[in-house]
């Protein structure tokens, strides 16, 4: 069994280490996947890239990317804090997604973009549902 001291000390650090990693991909460029080489751009149209056609590119780095970006983020704060409701979840999700957006309005390489902001917070939604089924699962056991 684990002590209390070392789960908390270790949700902390992968709460802290999911932000920290949230910011490594969406702040410094990766020209492997594509992040952060083009000319930058503002974008308030929301499904915007669904207007434009679906690439394998755009679907799995832009779309799915931004959703699993912050599912550990969802999954790791709620096991730091419990008792935050799904609606809390989500917001810090959207909250800290939008900071990051605002950051990127002023990197010349970086893209603002509303899409980001709503697939960001659904990757924070399905980490707390992540967690509510593993939370389930240990307690049927």
């Amino acid at each position: 069994m684990i002590n209390v001291n070392m789960s908390r000390w270790l949700s902390n650090a992968l709460t802290i280490f999911s932000i920290l990693f949230i910011f490594y991909m969406t702040i410094l460029p990766h020209s492997e996947l594509g992040i952060g080489v083009s000319k930058g751009f503002i974008n308030l149209n929301p499904f915007l890239i669904f207007n434009q056609g679906l690439t394998y590119s755009s679907l799995v780095v832009n779309d799915f990317g931004n959703i699993l970006l912050f599912v550990p983020f969802g999954f790791f704060l709620s096991i730091r804090f419990p008792q935050l409701k799904l609606s809390r979840v989500v917001l810090f999700g959207c909250l800290l997604s939008i900071t990051i957006e605002c950051i990127q309005l002023f990197m010349a390489n970086r893209c603002t973009d509303i899409d980001d902001v709503i697939l960001n917070t659904l990757g924070a939604f399905v980490g707390y549902l992540v967690w509510v089924g593993v939370r389930w699962q240990m307690n049927r056991e």
